[in-house]
């Protein structure tokens, strides 16, 4: 029944399709000494106070380094200390260099979390006055890139900028919490820096330097830290947590004096990959292990399950996958272990904080992203009114869909629920209109060994019930997809085998049912790359596209379009496009009937680029259409929102605010980003 949605669980981390779960929320550290909210929030006012340093600047680099966790002064992987994480190793003495500038002793800076900021204040301001910036600089928090870049201690330039991009994409999100900062949509001043490309940037990388792993950045360990080739044959995937920062601890692995390397590195907040050795070198990480062990690294601390997020776990579980099909690995607790059981070491981690059962069921699943499955594009015009509106799954225990429908000029204020047991945890649902009636409709697909496909149909003011439409399509970690591919005006369900095999397998609407499936390609979008249906010639029948996602030197786009009853030869028809961790998407965005490729590079750039479609390629020249939108964390979309043809970008920013954006197309860029909801799309939910 419709109803009109409560307000509900704010920030909260439901998580999509999948089970729930059980330990996101933070925990707080166990200190003798550790401070109340108040407390906190005040040794920050204090310190940024003393040393002129901007507080919500001072607050973004303690959250980045340790999230306000100062782990009972017990040190990180790189021997640093306390909430702002003073580092003592050979290579870095921050901690020395505050306890000359603040008079504290090292034993106070390490154990007391009111101290330890100071003496990270302290060094901020040092590292100011050290790069010239007047009093007037400190004034204007955007002019502090290059000293937050320098306090990161990082082994080189491009290392430096990821590290300060970091805490500026905090900044600009907002931080919750003891010490809270509000959103700043702010460019930062990156001075020399913005010649620099970031670490691991794909458009910079030489032929030899390009990861393994398609979705990947590469930068290279020190070679003190690893050894040559393998002793052994690879069995087993470990699972580490850092101890430390995901840029902290690449670039302590890029410092000679280490002695330790994983291959590959998470970030937590968005689940970024950096590869770091190659799989057939002997990363340094497990003592008995590192023979047969592939590392891999998720940033964190053991003790405070609040890293260990969603997008973490589905963007590594992905890896796994992936190294688990490469090697023969079994995906389960047999073939994938944790550093605290390889025999010989001494590590705790993962710990008692990391979920494995949730793991495991990923890395048997497939998918990964705060959307839906490698989604680049699904229509939702629910009412039939030309206007493409908005949809959450909220997946968990309730399953509830919820509908915000557009006006033309923002989605409506009330969201409402359109279904209330529809997409349930570990299914991927998509939208799509399936009866041809006009209005689009949602579809979910159970995975699994079941292998089901519901429907409910879109009344214009809600959706039907589940009812089953095909009992046996995209089965286990098959990836699903929608469009029309015979072009007869009902979408069909599309398949993406996403493995070595790369087949594609099609199952034709009815308009009552799927018929059964049938193989409509061979070879197409294979383990690692991004697939997506688009009707990009522009004949009335949906094509497939796959971006392989590499560096520049493998960033194609290849399409295969639709005969009606299968689909053709793959042909490149871009040979640079959504580079690395870039997120793409399809579209028609000038309105000439002919699907387009978008891409956000959802980072501290925030830019958004098209390239058209032509009919026989999309244009050579990617162009920049929007120059701030989609920052890191946030889900892009893209949709004709106010029905004048032309689709037009979306965001859901998720985190704490859980706002949408919407950046209209002019047919030749997309405006400044514009608030058109204030409470939509939770963290966890499936939003389209």
């Amino acid at each position: 029944m419709a109803g009109t949605r409560p307000r509900r669980r704010r920030g909260a981390a439901t998580l999509l399709a999948a089970a729930l779960a059980a330990t996101i929320a933070p925990a707080v550290p166990a200190a003798a000494d550790t401070p109340t909210r108040t407390a906190i929030d005040s040794a920050f006012e204090r310190a940024a106070d003393e040393f002129d340093v901007p507080r919500d600047l001072l607050v973004a680099v303690g959250y980045g380094e340790t999230r306000l966790d100062g782990h009972d002064g017990e040190p990180s992987q790189a021997n640093g200390y306390g909430v702002m994480h003073l580092v003592s190793n050979p290579s870095r003495h921050s901690l020395e260099r505050a306890a000359t500038l603040t008079g504290e002793p090292v034993a106070r800076l390490k154990a007391t979390t009111s101290a330890n900021i100071r003496g990270g204040a302290a060094v901020l301001r040092d590292l100011a006055d050290a790069q010239g910036l007047t009093a007037a600089d400190r004034d204007r928090i955007t002019a502090w890139y290059p000293v937050v870049a320098s306090y990161g201690g990082a082994v080189d330039d491009p290392t430096a900028r990821l590290y300060a991009d970091h805490v500026y994409d905090l900044m600009q999100q907002g931080i919750p919490g003891a010490a809270p900062v509000r959103p700043q949509r702010a460019e930062p001043e990156r001075g020399r820096y913005a010649q620099v490309p970031p670490a691991g940037t794909p458009a910079k990388l030489a032929a030899a330097a390009v990861p393994e792993y398609g979705p990947a950045r590469w930068i290279a360990a020190n070679g003190a830290n690893y050894g040559a080739g393998r002793s052994s044959a690879i069995t087993t995937v470990i699972i580490h947590v850092t101890q430390g920062s995901y840029a902290g601890t690449i670039s302590w692995f890029q410092n000679p004096a280490a002695g330790v390397s994983a291959h590959y590195v998470v970030k937590s907040s968005n689940g970024e990959i950096t590869q770091m050795v190659r799989e057939g070198d002997t990363a340094y990480h497990a003592r008995s292990g590192n023979a047969y062990g592939v590392g891999i690294e998720h940033e964190g601390y053991v003790d405070n399950p609040a890293w260990f997020t969603d997008a973490m776990y589905r963007s590594s579980a992905a890896l796994t996958r992936y190294l688990c099909d490469k090697y023969g690995i079994p995906k389960s607790r047999t073939g994938i272990k944790g550093h605290n059981e390889i025999p010989g070491n001494t590590h705790t981690d993962p710990g008692p904080n990391w979920n494995w059962n949730y793991y495991i069921s990923l890395v048997n699943q497939g998918g990964t992203g705060t959307g839906s499955a490698y989604l680049a594009g699904s229509p939702t015009d629910f009412s039939g009114d030309g206007k493409d509106d908005v949809v959450a799954f909220t997946h968990g225990a309730l399953a509830d869909v919820y509908v915000s429908t557009s006006t033309g000029t923002g989605f409506s204020g009330t969201s409402v629920k359109w279904n209330d047991f529809f997409g349930l945890t570990g299914e991927t649902p998509l939208t799509g209109d399936f009866n041809g009636d006009g209005r689009d409709d949602v579809v979910a697909f159970t995975h699994g060994s079941l292998g089901d496909v519901y429907v409910g149909l879109s009344t214009g003011t809600g959706f039907a019930g589940g009812a089953k439409w095909h009992d046996w399509f995209a089965p286990g970690a098959e990836v699903p997809a929608v469009g029309d591919v015979n072009g007869d005006g009902r979408d069909d369900i599309v398949t993406f085998t996403h493995d070595a095999a790369g087949d594609v397998y099609v199952a034709l609407s009815t308009g009552t049912s799927f018929g059964p499936g049938q193989k409509w390609h061979e070879f197409f979008s294979v383990a690692g790359e991004y697939p997506a249906v688009g009707d990009v010639d522009g004949d009335g029948r949906d094509d497939l596209i796959t971006f392989t996602q590499g560096p520049a030197t493998a960033s194609d786009v290849i399409v295969a379009l639709s005969t009606g009853s299968s689909f053709g030869a793959s042909q490149k028809w871009h040979d640079l496009f959504a580079v690395g961790a870039e997120q793409p998407r399809v579209g028609d965005v000038n309105g000439d009937g002919k699907d387009d490729i978008v891409t956000f590079t959802c980072n501290a750039d925030a830019d958004v680029y098209a390239a058209i479609s032509t009919g026989t390629a999309f244009t050579g020249t990617t162009v920049k259409w929007n120059d701030f939108f989609c920052l890191t964390g946030e889900f892009p979309y893209l949709a004709d929102v106010d029905g004048d043809g032309r689709d037009d970008i979306v965001v859901f920013t998720k985190g704490n605010l859980n706002d949408v954006y919407v950046g209209l197309s002019t047919g030749t860029s997309f405006g400044p980003g514009v608030k058109w909801h204030d409470y939509f799309g939770l963290t966890g939910e499936t939003t389209l």
